[in-house]
């Protein structure tokens, strides 16, 4: 009794100090939040080679399993035992998925971007920019004449080059130099980075089954068998969601920068590559990305030339509806199961708070979420031995309305998990009405 009543003291007092601890480190982080957020900016900093590699080996991996399976079938009919054609196979797949995202990289630095550089050394050019300025404001005098818009345009005009003119006066060239400094400095840092990341990404990619192995190994010793069992369904969830989403946009993207690229050279107009570029990244972000793309270039092609502006515009949205409709179902597979609406918030809210890879990251993230509502909702309901179908809550006045599923009989009881793993895709598409 006495050694029990010991065990009793000891676990309060260790809850009590856990508290405190918590309560303690809740206070430091609020009382100095930008320096704990500028501390965790600094952390992922020295972590940013094995993110890049978790990037890169996630990216890779579709890659490398395909090619390993080839192999595998092909050293299938060789004398070779069945553990060197695994190696082999496997050793194969990697080096494929490294050559292909070298590819990919040199495509961009070597193809891309040196075409993206002589467009906008064609834009900015001096010529070009006083013409832009004449035609602008000539279309202005004549549509808007004695207007007062015309005269607010002129102001506004005259505001923005006396700031640009006090700006030129006002750069001191020490400053100037450091930052150019700087900016080469986080440059070859960044490329660094990278260049360690895709190290990184071999090892994940021919450790992977023995880290997920690891990674089941603690989840198992940790939690219990219920919640386990739990988590390893979401992190399928996940990764399904993910690699189906991102994977597909990242292919839909290029599909759809290319076509511009050859649709706008075909039609004979200027700066294809960077329009071209514009068009492929925004069409990542789901909703906002093709006007995101498609604006700043349809006004790009106005001043330039007005008539290409509106081609442009007609073959954007011809295009989008052919992507929309058909090529981007077939590329990324499934639906997600959320409604556009979910699909805006996803965007704003994850947009708003991490930039253009919330917007990209925001609506897979916000899926999973869905889902594991979805479960949770669904779980309770069942509990309490309501129907899940959303149909039948349409016409909803009072809980005695939905219909009652019978109670189990005395002689087999069975508990209801509050989730169902094999059930809760199915649900997925009720709760989304």
């Amino acid at each position: 009794m006495k050694l029990h009543r010991n065990e009793n003291y000891f676990k309060w007092g260790l809850t009590a100090f856990l508290v405190f601890v918590a309560c303690a480190l809740f206070w430091i982080v609020f009382s100095n939040l930008k320096g704990f957020y500028e501390l965790i900016l600094d952390f992922f900093d020295i972590i940013s080679p094995i993110l890049f590699g978790c990037l890169f080996a996630y990216l890779m991996n579709p890659v490398m399993k395909r090619t390993q399976r080839l192999l595998e079938k092909l050293l299938k009919k060789t004398k070779l035992s069945d553990g060197k054609q695994l190696v082999l196979a496997k050793t194969g797949g990697v080096i494929a998925s490294v050559i292909v995202l070298l590819f990919a990289f040199y495509a961009l630095v070597a193809l891309i971007v040196p075409n993206i550089v002589s467009s906008l050394e064609e834009l900015l050019q001096a010529s070009k920019l006083e013409g832009y300025y004449n035609r602008v404001n000539t279309w202005v005098n004549e549509v808007f004449a004695g207007s007062r818009f015309e005269a607010w345009f002129h102001k506004a005009l005259d505001s923005v080059l006396q700031v640009l003119t006090d700006w030129l006066k006002k750069i001191d060239l020490s400053k100037l130099l450091s930052g150019v400094t700087s900016s080469v400095y986080n440059v070859v840092m960044f490329v660094f980075n990278m260049l360690v990341g895709v190290v990184a990404a071999v090892y994940i990619l021919l450790y992977q089954k023995k880290l997920c192995a690891q990674a089941k190994k603690i989840t198992v010793a940790v939690f219990n068998t219920k919640h386990a069992d739990r988590l390893f369904e979401i992190a399928r969830r996940t990764n399904r969601i993910f690699s189906g989403y991102v994977i597909g946009k990242i292919i839909d993207a290029i599909f759809v920068g290319i076509v511009t690229y050859f649709a706008l050279l075909i039609m004979g107009m200027p700066f294809a590559p960077l329009i071209a570029v514009l068009v492929g990244v925004t069409n990542i972000i789901p909703f906002f990305g093709p006007f995101l793309g498609a604006i700043p270039s349809a006004l790009l092609l106005l001043i330039e030339q007005p008539i290409d502006a509106l081609y442009f515009i007609l073959f954007i949205l011809v295009l989008q509806m052919i992507d929309g409709n058909i090529i981007e179902n077939r590329i990324l597979g499934e639906k997600l199961g959320i409604s556009d609406l979910w699909v805006l918030v996803a965007i704003l809210v994850f947009g708003g708070i991490f930039g253009f890879g919330g917007m990209l990251l925001g609506v897979p993230v916000f899926a999973v979420l869905y889902t594991l509502i979805v479960d949770g909702v669904n779980g309770r309901l069942r509990r309490k031995r309501y129907p899940t179908e959303t149909d039948l809550y349409y016409s909803l006045q009072c809980v005695e309305d939905l219909p009652v599923a019978p109670q189990p009989s005395s002689s087999f009881v069975s508990v209801e998990p509050a989730y169902d793993m094999h059930a809760a895709d199915e649900d997925d598409e009720d709760f989304d009405e």
